[in-house]
This record gives structure tokens, C-alpha cells and sequence, in this order.
């Protein structure tokens, strides 16, 4: 060891690690002979003063005394080796101390500087990891308000990474469940409206049926009870009373076969029978079967057709339609007494539109044309004819087919429409 104190004095001290023969530590040791270029023997040293001993073991022991030279505390450690020799290695403490020290200050200023490297390692290591936790955290804060646009950002295929990725699974499953339930709740609302619709046209249909039911029902009855109680004298009135009863029974069976062929359509129960034949013809000998009662009412009518062309289609059904048509013209048709019937071609069908003088009809009218029993007279009186099923039966049959059908509003009346199919 070498310190500041040890140079200034090199020349009294030859060594301060040195092997040779204490005297008055072991006076009984032999001596040791010179050779070489051993230093001289030197003087005589003064005694050493023994502060403290510490045995290693028999042989070893640790020694502190102080240097009468220079006032230094000396450690020294000594010993006999096996062929008697001892050897005494000693060091002053002051060196220890200025190393340790020095060791110190170096361990400070290096642990410091490791220290505040290992603060700067911390604080970036942590952010690497918290920034994703904390965008985790804020994405989750959005999904309680049920707010699913922002997405986790995955940086890393760590445990982090595949929680975000799973934040993000969770997120869309979320928000495809909560689109579901509410389309499911708008199905479900529009499903009870249509309940309660449908009951309502129920309630009406009662009501309807019941007052359509009652009229003919009444008559008969009359007229049957007063031939029970020979109220009709002769042939011709029992014959009248008989007729009546007879119309009015033909009547209820026409409502009773209207209502069974609604149902029956609307449940898919109606077989279509398609066959080919020229549309033109085909509807133009049934608008001649009401030329009678045209001249009779002395309607003004008009038939406007199109070049031929051949259709496949249900020839019953399509006559039931066109002839419920030209029959609510008829009913209600007003003094300027014209009905005009018009083909249109269209590309994939073709259209039949029935116009007659009348006035406009209400939109909430037009609504409710075709529900079974609807009729624009309010107070439905017989007069009219129908018991306001033709446009439900076109209705039922139209839907069946996947045609259109309509009617609106013109100048100076009102114009119904349906369209065939060409193909």
C-alpha cells in the first residue's frame, strides 16, 4: 500500500510489507541468515506497544500496535510456516482507512449516478407499461356509458397486449349484443303494435260481420215467421216471402265464402292455377259482361288496351280482381256517370288502372279501403250494394301473387289500380 505519508518517508521506511525477525515479538526465534542483496540489519527498534492481539488460530495471529517512529497504529499479521520461519506482514492503518475511504466516496459518487440512471430506467420502464394500462383504463371508463368507438391500441404480443386485444374482443361483442337487443326491442315493439292492431281489426271485423249478419238475419226471420202464421195470402206472396229468404240466405253465403277465401289466401292455402292467354281479350270480354248495366245507368265507358301480348297467370283470380274493380266503380260512381279502364306496359308487368267520376276520398280512407268490411258509406246502408269485401278479396289476392296494387286521387275522381305479372 502506498500513501502520502509512506513517500514523504520512503527513505526511513524501506518497506512497509516486509518479511524479518522480531525480536520482541518472538525473542526465541533463530536468526534468520542474509544473502543476496538483503538489506542490512538495522538498528535496534524501540518496543512496539501492543494495543490488542486477535488469535486466528496457534500459529496465526492478528497484532495492533502502534509505531514509535512516526505515531502510527500498525496491523500486523503473523505467523510460523512449517519449517519454523516467521513471517510478519504489517500495514499501517491509516492507509486502510484513506482506502476505505476513498472506496466510500467512489461507492457514493457511483452509486448516485446508478441511482439516478436507475430512477430515469424506472420511470421510462413504468410508463412502457402503465400507458397502455391507462388507456385500458380510459377505454373501459367509455364502455360503462356504453361508448364502443374507442379501441385499445395493441403495441405488444405481452400479457398486456393480449388483455388490450381482449378489452377490444369484449368491446365489439358488447356493442353487437347491445345493437342486437335493441333491434330485438324495435322488432318486439312493432310486434305489439301489430297486436294490437290486428286486435282491433278483429274488434272491428266482429262488429262488421255481426252488423252485416244482422240485416239478412232480421229478414228472414220476418218473412219466415210470417208464413208460419199465414200472413202471405196466395202463390205470388208466398213465393215473394220465399224469394227473400232465398236472396237474403244466397247473400249470407256470399259473405261466409268471402271471408273463408280471405283467410284461406292470407294463410297460403290457394293453389294458384296459371295458364297462357292474351291479356287484352281476356279482360276486355269481361268489361263487356257489364255493358247492360252500363246502358242501364247510362254510365259513359271506355276501354283502352295494348298491343297483344300473352301472359301466364291464374285467369279466376285475375277475373275476381278486375271484376271487383269495375264493380266498386259502378257503386260509386257519381251523376257525371263515366268509368274508364286504361293498360299500361310496363317492363316485367303490366299495370290495369279503373277510373271514375266521384269525390276524392279522404287519405285515412284510402288507408282503410282495404280492410274487410270497410265501406265509405258510414252509416252502411244497403243501397250501395257489397258488404265491403271486394277490396279485401283484390287485397288477398294480389298479395298472394306479389303484385302491386293501389288507389289514389285524380282530377274529377278516383283512380284504382293492379298489376300483372308478364312472366
Amino acid at each position: 500500500y502506498t500513501t502520502k505519508a509512506n513517500i514523504q518517508d520512503a527513505n526511513r521506511f524501506e518497506n512497509l510489507l516486509y518479511i524479518t525477525q522480531s525480536r520482541e515479538i518472538f525473542p526465541n526465534s533463530p536468526e534468520i541468515p542474509r544473502t543476496g542483496n538483503r538489506p542490512p540489519d538495522r538498528s535496534p527498534q524501540p518496543p512496539r506497544e501492543i494495543t490488542k492481539i486477535e488469535e486466528i488460530n496457534n500459529n496465526v495471529k492478528f497484532i495492533w500496535t502502534r509505531d514509535p517512529n512516526f505515531d502510527l497504529q500498525v496491523l500486523i499479521l503473523t505467523g510460523q510456516l512449517d519449517n519454523g520461519n516467521l513471517v510478519e506482514l504489517a500495514i499501517h492503518l491509516a492507509s486502510i482507512k484513506t482506502s476505505i475511504q476513498l472506496s466510500n466516496d467512489f461507492l457514493l459518487l457511483i452509486g448516485t449516478v446508478i441511482l439516478l440512471l436507475a430512477l430515469v430506467s424506472i420511470y421510462f420502464i413504468s410508463r412502457h407499461f402503465t400507458k397502455p394500462i391507462l388507456e385500458i383504463n380510459n377505454v373501459t371508463k367509455k364502455m360503462k356509458y356504453l361508448d364502443f368507438n374507442t379501441k385499445c391500441q395493441i403495441r405488444s404480443h405481452d400479457e398486456i397486449g393480449q388483455l388490450a386485444g381482449s378489452i377490444n374482443e369484449m368491446s365489439q361483442e358488447l356493442y353487437n349484443t347491445i345493437q342486437s337487443i335493441k333491434e330485438k326491442n324495435k322488432q318486439l315493439e312493432t310486434e305489439i303494435n301489430e297486436k294490437e292492431i290486428l286486435a282491433e281489426k278483429r274488434r272491428e271485423l266482429l262488429n262488421n260481420v255481426s252488423h252485416e249478419l244482422k240485416t239478412p238475419l232480421s229478414l228472414m226471420q220476418g218473412y219466415a215467421t210470417g208464413l208460419k202464421l199465414g200472413v202471405a195470402k196466395g202463390s205470388e206472396k208466398m213465393d215473394f216471402y220465399c224469394d227473400v229468404i232465398v236472396d237474403e240466405t244466397q247473400k249470407m253465403n256470399t259473405l261466409v265464402e268471402g271471408l273463408l277465401n280471405i283467410d284461406e289466401m292470407d294463410l297460403g292455402q290457394v293453389i294458384l292455377q296459371k295458364s297462357e292467354f292474351e291479356v287484352n281479350g281476356f279482360l276486355l270480354n269481361i268489361f263487356e259482361k257489364y255493358k247492360k248495366i252500363f246502358d242501364e245507368k247510362k254510365i259513359q265507358y271506355s276501354f283502352e288496351d295494348i298491343d297483344p301480348i300473352n301472359i301466364e297467370a291464374d285467369g279466376f283470380q285475375l277475373e275476381r280482381v278486375f271484376t271487383n274493380f269495375i264493380t266498386n266503380a259502378i257503386n260509386y260512381v257519381d251523376e257525371n256517370l263515366l268509368i274508364e279502364v286504361k293498360l299500361i306496359e310496363g317492363e316485367d308487368y303490366i299495370r290495369v288502372e279503373i277510373f271514375n267520376t266521384t269525390d276524392s276520398i279522404d287519405n285515412n280512407d284510402l288507408k282503410k279501403l282495404w280492410d274487410s268490411f270497410y265501406k265509405l258509406d258510414k252509416a252502411r246502408t244497403r243501397d250501395v250494394g257489397g258488404h265491403g269485401l271486394g277490396l279485401s278479396i283484390v287485397k288477398a289476392i294480389q298479395d298472394l301473387q306479389g303484385n302491386a296494387y293501389g288507389a289514389g286521387n285524380v282530377s274529377n275522381g278516383v283512380c284504382f289500380w293492379f298489376d300483372i305479372s308478364r312472366y
